[in-house]
């Protein structure tokens, strides 16, 4: 099966990603455009629920509530619900990285980071501290989830062109 080619910024598919799953927002692709949606979660509930709220929304809300009667409305596929990152894909790369770490002191602090609860943001708090070490465990993250995002797209024939957001 050939993939379709797909213009998507990375950096908010990122986003959406690690937001997916929380208990305000949604998110989808449109798989016309390229485009991610995110649809507050207030928005759905009272679209689910057959309420008129256009009235009491302002500009942005309108739009999103427009997005949202799309996406609520779909039959044919366009928009993809985007899955949210895997907490045990974060722990193999934080795994892999620490691994990788030559500073034997450095190595030890990320392996104690990792262990218990909210070792993600244990993790980032030692690297804080080794400016390169942070460098390097960024850009592994970016290519990780970049990776990631692919496959995803892929499962669903999509070959995505990554591209940078527009500036104002």
């Amino acid at each position: 099966m050939a993939l379709r080619r797909l213009p998507i910024e990375f950096e908010a598919l990122a986003r959406a990603m690690a937001g997916q799953g929380s208990e305000e927002d949604d998110y989808y692709l449109d798989t016309q455009t390229g485009r991610i949606m995110q649809i507050a979660s207030e928005v759905w509930n009272a679209l689910e629920e057959g309420e008129t709220i256009a009235g009491s929304l302002n500009a942005w809300q309108q739009e999103e509530l427009h997005e949202a009667q799309a996406v609520f409305s779909d039959t044919q596929g366009r928009y993809l619900p985007i899955p949210e990152a895997m907490p045990w894909e974060v722990e193999e790369i934080m795994t892999d990285f620490m691994e990788a770490v030559g500073d034997a002191e450095l190595r030890g602090k990320l392996s104690q980071a990792m262990a218990g609860r909210n070792a993600v943001r244990r993790f980032k708090d030692v690297l804080v501290h080794y400016p390169a070490e942070q460098q390097r465990w960024l850009l592994l993250q970016h290519q990780s989830q970049q990776e990631q995002a692919a496959r995803w797209l892929q499962d669903e024939g999509l070959e995505p062109v990554w591209v940078s957001a527009s500036k104002p």
